[in-house]
């Protein structure tokens, strides 16, 4: 497989939501100098990145896995909570949208985890810390201040959505949007 490419299973964040979150950095992007913006249809919860596949018999492998790991979940909700970063406060290298804490989503992204472990790729084992990257590396010698409005954005009743699947992307360094969905994995739940 082409060793450009690389793969990661997250979430996808629903219509309603995306056109939430790109009106509000519409908005917002020019008085915060990130050196890159997400495309909005890229917008998604990582569970797992897996990196480079070393053959479509791995993938098969690995659908099969997930597959098995989350056919008995039920679909759940999420809702997005606030705005935060990583890396440095006065030059973070991610500015990113949050969700409310979800142990229905800490428990698909342990299943998931273990499906890809089960399949054979090595994961990086930092705690799960979900979010939706919103931009990349602050650009400018003037230190990042974190407005306290932050912590606020995103936090109403309309910011709720279903999580009904989970998607295996693909990624697309050359391309805009970046990635794109090679498999999907829907949560059917025993009622």
């Amino acid at each position: 497989m082409n060793t450009q490419t690389h793969f990661f299973i997250a979430v996808p964040i629903e219509t309603e939501q995306k056109k939430r979150i790109h009106h509000w950095v519409t908005e917002n992007r020019n008085n915060l100098p990130f050196k890159s913006w997400v495309h909005p249809e890229d917008y998604h919860i990582t569970l797992a990145f897996l990196g480079h596949v070393e053959s479509k018999d791995q993938l098969s492998q690995l659908s099969k896995r997930v597959s098995e790991k989350t056919e008995d979940i039920q679909p759940f909700t999420l809702s997005l909570k606030g705005l935060d970063t990583f890396g440095k406060k006065d030059s973070p290298r991610i500015f990113w949208a949050g969700v409310e804490e979800s142990s229905s989503l800490h428990y698909v992204q342990k299943q998931v985890f273990q499906a890809c472990k089960d399949a054979g790729f090595k994961l990086d084992t930092k705690p799960f810390r979900p979010h939706i990257t919103l931009a990349r590396r602050w650009k400018t010698e003037t230190p990042f201040i974190k407005p306290e409005a932050f912590e606020h954005t995103f936090r109403d009743d309309s910011n709720t959505f279903t999580v009904q699947k989970i998607h295996l992307y693909q990624t697309h360094l050359d391309r805009v949007p970046k990635y794109e969905t090679v498999g999907q994995f829907a949560l059917y739940g025993v009622l």
